[in-house]
């Protein structure tokens, strides 16, 4: 027999990274009330933030991919690992017909 739903309005969302068992761990926290009144937290682990940026359709994807983690590289200066990949969607707003180039940037610490 199933558990019965548990409703939930969801009221704040907060992230953070936190050290656990030597390692910086990212957190998304997500508090709300319980139909019956009760405080909810859902804290969600082992996660990989993300992130995308469209390529310009004016600059080739390799020299912008190479500016991009120039820029990343520079930024974060070593605080912070990151990964790269080539992915094709449609971006959200407006209608597209063709699928626009993007680079994800995922995160892990």
């Amino acid at each position: 027999m199933a558990p019965a739903p548990t409703y939930t309005l969801y009221a704040a969302v907060s992230d953070e990274a936190e050290y656990i068992n030597g390692l910086s761990t990212y957190i998304l926290h997500i508090t709300g009330c319980l139909i019956n009144g009760q405080k909810a937290i859902v804290n969600v682990m082992d996660i990989k933030p993300f992130f995308d940026v469209i390529v310009p359709e004016d600059i080739p994807l390799s020299m912008f991919k190479t500016r991009l983690v120039n820029i990343l590289s520079n930024t974060l200066k070593g605080t912070s690992k990151f990964g790269i990949e080539n992915i094709s969607a449609f971006p959200l707003q407006e209608y597209y017909t063709e699928k626009k180039s993007y680079i994800r940037v995922i995160t892990w610490n």
